[in-house]
């Protein structure tokens, strides 16, 4: 299976839609390896485009009369550029709370579950992918990398990635992280090497 590695040897999987869930303040650099530890199986992508990864949102919106458990992170329907953790489980109201730009740790009601100002959103323009360290220098924020329209398994690509706070305040979407590293549409097969 086509997937994130934490080795080049693709022996200890990531998980994906790798979760960018960087927890400090500045920026930091990491690798990742793409590919299939089944030499036996290839990717190709379904259209004319190249396999791409991209930095994705995958914040949700607050929706009513919804069940939130403790932990899950969401934003407002209409953004204001935070983030809010659910502290208290329960149903959300009929009608969306004002959520106000407010002060880290601010709570707010929505019916019986209780929200709690995370702080600034994540975005993908807080991640640089590059195919090597030195491009993250070069690369554009939040695009994608394009690694061809075909990849065979058993020989992984390095995959940099720079993850940038924007902010002084340290943000964490560790429990429920709102930035993911997706692909374009795939098409996978197994072929007789």
């Amino acid at each position: 299976m086509f997937t994130f590695w934490l080795d080049p040897e693709m022996t200890s999987e990531a998980t994906s839609p790798y979760p960018v869930t960087y927890n400090g303040t500045g920026s930091v650099d990491i690798v990742l390896y793409y590919g299939s530890n089944d030499a036996q199986e290839m990717v190709v992508s379904v259209t004319d485009a190249p396999i791409t990864l991209t930095p994705v949102s995958m914040l949700e919106k607050w929706k009513p009369r919804k069940y939130y458990k403790a932990g899950e992170i969401i934003e407002p329907t209409v953004s204001n550029g935070f983030m809010y953790k659910c502290t208290t489980p329960g149903s959300s109201g009929d009608g969306e709370p004002e959520w106000g730009a407010g002060h880290i740790g601010t709570t707010i009601n929505s019916g019986t579950a209780q929200f709690t100002h995370y702080g600034a959103k994540f975005v993908p323009s807080d991640v640089r992918l590059a195919l090597n360290r030195a491009g993250l220098d070069k690369a554009d924020a939040g695009s994608g990398v394009s690694l061809g329209k075909s990849l065979q398994g058993g020989s992984p690509v390095a995959i940099y990635m720079r993850l940038t706070n924007r902010f002084t305040d340290v943000r964490n979407d560790s429990t429920d992280p709102c930035i993911y590293i997706g692909t374009n549409k795939l098409r996978f097969s197994k072929q007789a090497i």
